[in-house]
């Protein structure tokens, strides 16, 4: 009987000594973390296919109508840096140019692709106001190159080079809920087109191109894209 007296009384005291200390142990707290930047931070790469108002979209009566279609990537090399590739297609429908020809009345009008490097500033002051981050999320500086070619009916040449050029820009992109994206930019740099300029030779006077010195160049853009 005395044996089972002091063995329930060690439980009752083990048992007190245990609550007292989980009450007086410190539970370290958990920072929240906000869904949209978990899901952000989760992926190195994000696929674009997208169109809009950007290089390549042409509206006029004689040329038609040329809605650019651009696929692309973006990859984020380390936080606050990354770098992107595009690819955009000009389809022309109507206008003057191919009306003579109604078997081609919708054609490929241009092909451009593009690649540069981004860099995404003030992440940290973003976050601590409460908006959206991550590695594709926010205001950003950037440093493009982009090469053009031209498919004009008019002349009958097919898809030939047109000018490459080299912008610096600065834009926003931000998402649009699960799976859209809106990146807006602005910019300017130099490119490389032909420049027509005439030549007297023998007192006659004849056209001829050229590309250097290169001309000021601006770049302006709004594109809507679905994100995967």
């Amino acid at each position: 009987m005395l044996s089972r007296v002091l063995l329930l009384s060690s439980l009752f005291l083990l048992g007190k000594n245990f609550t007292a200390a989980a009450q007086t142990t410190p539970v370290e707290s958990v920072a929240p973390v906000a869904l949209n930047e978990t899901a952000a931070t989760s992926r190195a790469v994000l696929f674009k296919l997208g169109t809009g108002l950007i290089r390549g979209a042409e509206f006029s009566g004689y040329a038609g109508v040329t809605l650019p279609f651009a696929v692309g990537a973006e990859y984020a090399v380390k936080p606050g840096w990354n770098i992107y590739v595009n690819g955009v297609t000009g389809i022309n429908a109507g206008g003057g140019q191919n009306s003579f020809d109604r078997s081609r009345y919708v054609y490929l009008r241009t092909v451009s692709a593009d690649l540069g490097v981004r860099r995404y500033y003030n992440q940290e002051k973003r976050r601590k106001n409460g908006r959206s981050t991550g590695p594709f999320t926010g205001n950003y500086v950037a440093l493009q190159s982009s090469s053009n070619w031209d498919n004009n009916l008019y002349y009958n040449r097919g898809l030939r080079y047109d000018y490459s050029n080299l912008v610096a820009l600065w834009g926003m992109q931000r998402r649009l809920g699960g799976h859209g994206l809106v990146d807006a930019y602005a910019g300017g740099g130099i490119a490389n087109d032909e420049q027509v300029y005439r030549e007297l030779t023998n007192n006659y006077y004849s056209y001829k191109y050229k590309r250097f010195p290169p001309r000021l160049d601006l770049e302006l853009g709004v594109k809507l894209s679905l994100v995967f």
